[in-house]
C-alpha cells in the first residue's frame, strides 16, 4: 500500500476491463487518478469505486483537442503527471481480405494515434518532474492474428513508438521511462 502515494496518474480506457483494474490499483496504492474514457456513463460508475482522489474525464484518445483538455487539467490542477497508462484500444475483427479501409483507419486512430498523442502529452507533463509512461501493447504485435490485421498492426506501432519515446527521453535527459 502507498507505492505511488501522492503521484498523479492518468489512465485511458479506464471505464471497464483492464483500464478499470489499472485505475483501481493505482488509487489503492495512493495515486491521484485521472481516469479517462469515451464511455462517460461507465466511467462515472468506475469513479464510484476509485474514491475521493480520482476524477473522470470523458476523453477520445484519437482526438488531439481531447488530449489537450486532459493535458491542461493535469498541468493546471496538479502541476503535471507522474504516470500515464495508455490503455484505451479497440479491436474489430477483420482479415486482410475483408477489412475495410474505414475500419483500418478507425483502429489505427484509436490504438496508434491515441498512444502517440498520449505519449506526447505525457512527455510534456513529466519532463520537469520525471515519470513513467506505460503503453499497453499485445502479443499480436509479435505474431500477428489472421482475424485482426489492423489490431496487430496498431499494436506493432505501439511497440515501435514506445522504443522511440524511451530513447528520445533518455537522449533529452528527461527522467521519464517509457515501456510497453
Amino acid at each position: 500500500m502507498g507505492r505511488v502515494e501522492g503521484k498523479v496518474a492518468i489512465v485511458t480506457g479506464a471505464a471497464m476491463g483492464l483500464g478499470r483494474a489499472q485505475a483501481m490499483l493505482l488509487a489503492q496504492e495512493g495515486a491521484i487518478v485521472i481516469a479517462t474514457d469515451i464511455n462517460a456513463e461507465q466511467g462515472r460508475e468506475t469513479m464510484k469505486s476509485l474514491g475521493p482522489c480520482a476524477q473522470f474525464v470523458e476523453h477520445d484518445v484519437s482526438s488531439e483537442a481531447s488530449w489537450s483538455e486532459v493535458e491542461q487539467l493535469a498541468g493546471g490542477q496538479f502541476g503535471g503527471a507522474d504516470i500515464l497508462v495508455n490503455n484505451a484500444a479497440i479491436m474489430i475483427p477483420g482479415s486482410i481480405e475483408d477489412l475495410s479501409l474505414d475500419v483500418w483507419r478507425r483502429i489505427q486512430s484509436v490504438n496508434a494515434d491515441g498512444v502517440f498523442l498520449g505519449c506526447r502529452a505525457g512527455v510534456r507533463l513529466m519532463k520537469s518532474r520525471g515519470g513513467s509512461i506505460v503503453n499497453i501493447a499485445s502479443v499480436a504485435s509479435h505474431s500477428g492474428e489472421a482475424y485482426a490485421a489492423a489490431y496487430s498492426a496498431s499494436k506493432g506501432a505501439v511497440r515501435a513508438l514506445t522504443k522511440s519515446v524511451a530513447v528520445y527521453c533518455q537522449q533529452a535527459g528527461y527522467n521519464i521511462r517509457c515501456n510497453s
